[in-house]
């Protein structure tokens, strides 16, 4: 009976074959030997379905530890390659992941300027093995790939050197050898794909040394905000470095190094870098302050020339006698000065100190009282404008947090998208303000009120809504930006949604200058 059964079912898949032939569809597999037609799953011969391989990728997974999807499915002797999932040997299980590379030295070449220090040393509660085996790793230094650094911490950016044994870099390699893939420094358990450039490598005896130089990035940011939040700027804490493998394609995994014995020091920056970062910051701010005040960059109208006529008219009638004063004021002024409106002359000059607006046919009689006044003043200037105002605010920021973050870590750092679009957002304010302003013709001269107060008024002396919306906004991204670069130690990335609420709102200020102060 079982013989019969055999027969039957070899008849039914050889005209299965056949029939799939002749309509061009996929033959059927004839099995030889079979006792029954569907062979046991493990079994040689078995085709492994999708389900399978699924569950077999799986569990072979979970003993790799994967970290990403790697590189497509390869043909090997007795591996059969499936639809999806890692490589799947006979049995069904699939192929042993190589161990991950066992780091036995590091080595830090640090690049810093000679008067600044190492660091703090690490805590006493340290007890793991710190730079390097001296037995295994004593030729190491002298080492074209080894960096000559004054210590073994690595302080923001700088070269780095892991030394793995030759032999198990070479059975590392011949096991991933049909599975594309490049080698990844971890440092601390963060993945540097981007921010660690392999620059050299070489044999030493019985190890292979890999230098790497640390650049700055979103990888290494991670690295300096995970440093930072465990500890101070300046604390040296252990730096745990290994060599990793990330996988490429969808088939193969990755693979994570364990933590190795040996490790060297990091620390975000020195407490010498720290001090020089704040002391340039102080120093732009202060240089723009300082300009504000003493120029006329952030301001609406430059300083007008009658304000220089009316202190050298003044110096040049100090000492006259009333009778030489009148000649002299007659002699330059002709007919236009009369000496019995002096008092009146004064009383626009007062007006003016007092900070209200002069009108152009009233210059030449102010011009006249400010000499006139016996009390020393200085020339007022213009009010402050708020688009130039917001301009130079973004501007000293980019150029504050730029010089702060290139002296915590020893490289300048490519200034985010979101703060560029930012940047153009109040450079376009600015524009839209500036041909405002040139529907004025002929308009008034006002000095300052004050600083917030010149932002918040406008030609027409009201505080207007338009104005309060545009500091309100700006203020809250300075404080989420500055916030952002004292904790995270990089530039800020606004979201695109704020971007366009300050467009909004710069619009909003253009077209209520234009529509409310101008009258046009």
């Amino acid at each position: 009976m079982k013989t019969t059964r055999t027969v039957v079912a070899l008849s039914t898949r050889l005209q299965c074959c056949i029939f799939s032939l002749l309509i061009g569809i996929a033959p059927c597999v004839m099995a030889q030997n079979a006792p029954s037609p569907v062979p046991a799953p493990g079994e040689a011969g078995a085709t492994i379905t999708q389900d399978q391989t699924e569950n077999n990728a799986k569990a072979g997974a979970a003993s790799s530890a994967p970290l990403d999807a790697g590189a497509g499915p390869q043909t090997q002797a007795g591996v059969k390659p499936t639809a999806a999932g890692p490589q799947m040997l006979p049995g069904g299980s699939p192929p042993a992941e190589p161990a991950a590379l066992k780091t036995e030295c590091v080595l830090v070449g640090d690049i810093r300027l000679p008067f600044f220090g190492s660091g703090d040393k690490p805590a006493a509660s340290d007890t793991g093995k710190t730079g390097e085996n001296p037995t295994i790793c004593a030729g190491l230094r002298n080492a074209k790939p080894v960096p000559k650094g004054p210590d073994q911490t690595l302080s923001g950016s700088g070269d780095l050197t892991v030394a793995v044994t030759s032999a198990s870099l070479r059975t590392f390699r011949e096991a991933k050898r049909n599975q594309p893939g490049d080698f990844v420094l971890f440092l601390n358990g963060v993945a540097l794909i981007n921010d660690a450039r392999l620059i050299a490598s070489e044999e030493v005896g019985t190890l292979t040394a890999f230098r790497f130089r640390i650049g700055q990035g979103r990888e290494s940011q991670l690295l300096w905000s995970m440093l930072y939040a465990d500890g101070e700027l300046s604390t040296a804490q252990p730096l745990y470095a290994g060599l990793g493998w990330k996988a490429a394609g969808a088939g193969s995994a990755s693979i994570v190094p364990e933590r190795p014995e040996v490790h060297a020091l990091v620390q975000v920056t020195t407490i010498e870098q720290l001090w020089i970062a704040i002391a340039l910051v102080a120093l732009t701010i202060g240089a723009v302050v300082y300009l504000a005040i003493r120029g006329d960059a952030l301001r609406d109208a430059p300083l007008p020339d009658w304000w220089r006529e009316a202190l050298a008219l003044k110096k040049t009638i100090g000492g006259m006698t009333v009778q030489a004063r009148d000649a002299h004021m007659l002699g330059q002024y002709g007919n236009w000065y009369n000496a019995s409106l002096v008092t009146q002359y004064q009383q626009q000059a007062e007006a003016l100190l007092a900070r209200r607006a002069v009108d152009v046919k009233d210059v030449p009689a102010t011009v006249v009282g400010l000499a006139l006044l016996p009390a020393h003043w200085q020339p007022l200037r213009a009010t402050y404008s708020l688009s130039r105002t917001q301009l130079a605010l973004w501007f000293t920021f980019t150029v504050a947090a730029g010089l702060f973050l290139w002296m915590l870590y020893g490289d300048l750092r490519r200034i985010d998208g979101s703060l560029l679009a930012l940047l153009g957002i109040s450079g376009a304010t600015a524009g839209f303000s500036w041909a405002a302003d040139r529907n004025i013709p002929d308009g008034p001269y006002t000095p300052s009120q004050g600083f917030l107060a010149d932002l918040l008024t406008g030609f027409d002396e009201r505080k207007q809504l338009h104005r309060y919306q545009a500091v309100i906004v700006n203020l809250l991204l300075l404080v989420v930006g500055i916030y952002h670069v004292v904790q995270q130690l990089s530039y800020p990335v606004f979201d695109g949604s704020w971007l366009i609420f300050l467009g909004i709102s710069g619009t909003v200020y253009g077209a209520g200058k234009g529509l409310l102060e101008t009258g046009k």
